[in-house]
C-alpha cells in the first residue's frame, strides 16, 4: 500500500469515528482526498462577459519581498499539481497581491479589480432567509452539511480562460477553475447547487452557497431525507467536511443565525464581536 492509499485509509476511519454509524455506506462522500479532482460538470462551466473587452488593460509588476516570493512558489507548484492553473501566454494581465489572515499569515489572491470592473453583473437571487425559517421552525430534527472547496469543483468556461492570467515575476498563469475573487462567482455557485438539489428544495432542505441545513418533522424521515441529500451529493460530485456537520440536532448555526426547531435568536458570538 502506497503513501496516498495509506493516507485514504486513515482519512476514512477519521471520518467513521465522527460519522454516525446509519451513514457509514457514504464515507466517500465525505473523503477529502477527492476534493483536488476536477469535476466535469460541464454545463456549468463558468464564463465570464464583459460590458466592454477593449477597456480590460495590463498591469505593472512590483518589486515584492523574498518571503511573498518564496509563498508564491508554493501556491503555484500546488495548484499546477492539482491542474487548477497552466501556464500560459499574456494577454490581459492581472497582479497578484497577498492578505494578511488573523493568524498573521498570507493568503495568496489575485487583484481582479480592473476585470471585475467590466465584468456584467449576475442578478440571481441567493436565499429567502424568511422562507427558510418558517419551514425551520415546523420541524423537530435537523442536520447540517457543508461542501468542501466547492468552487473549485466548476471549471472556467475555455472562451474565459485567458480574462484570468495572472502573471508574477516568474512567468503568467491562468485558472481553469474558479475561484473567489472574481465577482458573480456566489450567484452562479447558488445556481448549480440549486440545480444540483432542485428536487428536495423547499421540501425538506435549503443550501445558501456551501451549506445544505436538512429539516424533517420525524426521526424517521429525517434519516431517509438525509440519506437522499448524501446520495445527490455522491452524483454530483462533491465532498462534504465532516468536522462542520451535525446530525440530528434540535438548533445549529445556520446564515449567521443559531437556529432551533423551538425558536430563533442571532448567534451569541457574533453579538459579542459587535459590542467588543
Amino acid at each position: 500500500m502506497n503513501l496516498h492509499e495509506l493516507s485514504h485509509v486513515k482519512i476514512l476511519e477519521q471520518v467513521k469515528i465522527k460519522l454516525l454509524s446509519e451513514y457509514h455506506d457514504y464515507l466517500d462522500v465525505f473523503n477529502r482526498t477527492m476534493i483536488n479532482q476536477l469535476s466535469s460538470h460541464h454545463f456549468y462551466n463558468h464564463k465570464i462577459e464583459l460590458i466592454n473587452e477593449k477597456r480590460f488593460s495590463r498591469s505593472k509588476l512590483y518589486q515584492m519581498f523574498n518571503h511573498k516570493l518564496q509563498k508564491i512558489k508554493k501556491y503555484l507548484i500546488e495548484h499546477l499539481n492539482k491542474k487548477f492553473i497552466f501556464f500560459s501566454f499574456v494577454l490581459y494581465v492581472s497582479l497578484i497581491l497577498f492578505i494578511e489572515k488573523k493568524d498573521e499569515s498570507l493568503r495568496f489572491c489575485v487583484n481582479y479589480r480592473k476585470l471585475n470592473a467590466l465584468i456584467k453583473r449576475n442578478h440571481y437571487s441567493l436565499l429567502l432567509i424568511d422562507e427558510t425559517l418558517a419551514r425551520i421552525q415546523e420541524s423537530k430534527y435537523l442536520t447540517q452539511l457543508n461542501i468542501i472547496v466547492a468552487f473549485n469543483k466548476l471549471q472556467m468556461h475555455s472562451d474565459s480562460e485567458d480574462l484570468t492570467i495572472f502573471i508574477i515575476f516568474f512567468d503568467s498563469y491562468k485558472y481553469h477553475v474558479m475561484f473567489f475573487e472574481l465577482i458573480n462567482e456566489s450567484t452562479f455557485y447558488q445556481h448549480y447547487m440549486n440545480d444540483v438539489l432542485f428536487k428536495y428544495l423547499h421540501q425538506f432542505c435549503q443550501i445558501y452557497l456551501d451549506d445544505i441545513i436538512i429539516y424533517s418533522k420525524t426521526l424517521k424521515k429525517h434519516k431517509q431525507h438525509v440519506r437522499l441529500i448524501l446520495n445527490r451529493l455522491r452524483e454530483a460530485d462533491l465532498q462534504i467536511d465532516i468536522n462542520k456537520c451535525k446530525f440530528h440536532v434540535q438548533k445549529t448555526i445556520f446564515l449567521e443565525l443559531l437556529m432551533s426547531i423551538k425558536k430563533l435568536k442571532m448567534n451569541s458570538q457574533k453579538i459579542q464581536a459587535v459590542i467588543d
